[in-house]
């Protein structure tokens, strides 16, 4: 090794751009390898995948942070590129068979070097073993950084090293559709942790085209997964064909767990509709099916489910919902779930908030804080809606507001049709509040027509309740009663029984002409108590 490597070129030096014109073939061989490995490199790594003597690459290394194209980090074991231009310019200047034996050079001392690969250079290992097409070791490694990646919550990365692997496959060919099918059921499931939900409808879907009728147990895991897509989108009719089309493979290969995933599925349809004893009924179903101390992960995501159905049959139920998550919580955090923690700390946060707002509001934070680990921007913007509530209740009209639109932003970009007509529903009432009734009149139609669009009976019963009280308020008793009984057909008190004694009360005045009280708004003026469903 050198003496005295400066860490940095000589002020006043050339330009790197311009120094690379004056370099000769063994100082361009030694920009070439150290381009290969990247913006920064190993001295020690430089010299054995080059082959050359430490002392005659170190004097070469020298005269190039004299020329300004490298420096020396502290240590004097790595350097790196004073400009990512000029390393581009000499990586760029590569032929691709000369890259090729470069990456692999590379790849195979990292591999002699570190039997057991630390993540960062398990990462570097797919990366050379890739580019020095090498398909059988790229897979490998591949594989390894992709999960790797995916439990330090990092699936951008995981999906690309997967994205890799599948090429791989390709070139190793022969028939591998099997392998095929459950990388690009991987690459769904980290674009549907994401909330991306037409990348992951998509990755499923080639999945099943590789399948074609084989390998049934993954099939059903496919259509149950395109399932569930289906009932984010509000598809309900293709997310019972797909579920029970799921649930009849499961039942042939005697998966228990996967029937039980089929039956949670059937059971978030319930709820979407708002039909909350037969949701309850379903994963109770899912239940019955898992042995003691089975399926941690999967039963977590469940709680949450059951706790779901018992927050909205009433509020003698509701300690038995908090139960109900406050076991999802302890599971899901065990089991590293981040985006289904995001779910229960937020329907936690809603049934907790429902009689202390500000406990409620600390739950949804540690919901937006689970989300932001998992990448889930959906689940933040749905925990930033559900905070509006409590926020009123607080008094904190303007930061209602302020939360609101961030997450009508955020769920706008992403199409969330759901968490949008929430949104309206909560403009409308912050309008009402402040005595803008148009405004507020408006916000609650364009809310109704949404869950007419959507189909969402349960939703379009509390609106319409909320327009019934709004025209009672500003004396359009005839449109109040168009309202009103749109609610009642929808059956209101059922769908929410937290709003049934207000909605009562509503009816009552209304068959009062002469009435000219406004309705109580304590518990009339509670939003949607749907939580995160």
């Amino acid at each position: 090794m050198v003496a005295h490597r400066p860490e940095t070129a000589h002020a006043g030096g050339p330009e790197p751009a311009s120094a690379l014109d004056g370099i000769n073939p063994e100082q361009h061989r030694i920009l070439a390898y150290a381009s290969a490995i990247g913006p920064e490199f190993d001295f020690t790594l430089l010299a054995t995948a080059m082959g050359i003597d430490e002392e005659v690459l170190s004097e070469e290394v020298e005269r190039l942070v004299h020329l300004g194209l490298l420096r020396e980090r502290p240590g004097g074991e790595r350097f790196a590129f004073v400009e990512e231009a000029a390393r581009a310019r000499i990586y760029r200047s590569l032929t691709e068979s000369r890259l090729r034996v470069l990456h692999r050079k590379i790849a195979e001392v990292l591999e002699r070097t570190h039997p057991d690969p630390p993540p960062e250079v398990l990462a570097e290992l797919g990366r050379h073993y890739f580019l020095g097409k090498v398909p059988s070791k790229s897979y490998e490694y591949n594989r390894r950084a992709a999960e790797l990646a995916r439990s330090q919550d990092a699936p951008d990365v995981a999906a690309h090293h997967l994205q890799r692997a599948l090429l791989d496959l390709v070139a190793l060919g022969g028939d591998r559709r099997r392998e095929r099918a459950e990388l690009a059921e991987a690459l769904g499931d980290l674009a549907y942790s994401t909330g991306d939900f037409s990348a992951a409808d998509r990755s499923y879907r080639e999945a099943l085209e590789l399948l074609g009728n084989d390998e049934p147990p993954l099939r059903a895991r496919l259509l149950l997964a395109r399932a569930e897509i289906a009932r984010e989108g509000l598809n309900v009719d293709r997310a019972v064909e797909g579920a029970l089309a799921a649930q009849e493979l499961f039942e042939e290969a005697g998966d228990r767990i996967g029937v039980a995933q089929t039956f949670r599925l059937l059971g978030r349809l319930e709820f979407q509709r708002g039909a909350y004893r037969e949701a309850l009924e379903e994963s109770m179903r899912a239940l019955d099916q898992l042995a003691p101390g089975e399926a941690p992960r999967f039963l977590g995501r469940l709680s949450i489910d059951i706790g779901n159905s018992f927050a909205l049959l009433g509020q003698e139920v509701r300690p038995v919902a908090i139960e109900w998550y406050e076991r999802a919580v302890a599971r899901l955090r065990e089991a590293g779930d981040w985006t289904e923690l995001a779910r229960a700390y937020h329907n936690l946060g809603v049934a907790v908030g429902e009689t202390h707002p500000q406990d409620g509001l600390d739950y949804l934070e540690r919901a937006r804080e689970a989300a932001e680990r998992a990448h889930d921007p959906r689940s933040t913007g749905r925990a930033l809606l559900s905070g509006v509530e409590m926020r009123l209740a607080l008094g904190d009209l303007e930061e209602a507001s302020r939360d609101n639109e961030q997450a009508g932003r955020l769920l706008a970009r992403l199409g969330d049709d759901l968490g949008n007509e929430q949104v309206a529903v909560n403009r409308g009432r912050m309008a009402e509040k402040r005595g803008q009734w148009d405004e507020a009149e408006q916000a609650y139609a364009h809310a109704a027509d949404m869950c007419r669009r959507l189909k969402l009976p349960a939703d379009q019963a509390e609106v319409e309740f909320y327009l019934a009280r709004l025209r009672h308020k500003t004396r359009d008793r005839e449109g109040a009663r168009r309202a009103y009984r749109a609610a009642a057909e929808l059956g209101l008190p059922t769908v929410r029984p937290h709003l049934a004694s207000a909605f009562e009360d509503l009816g009552r005045q209304l068959d009062e002409p002469s009435s000219s009280q406004d309705p109580p708004e304590s518990a009339a003026d509670r939003p949607p108590r749907r939580g995160d469903d």
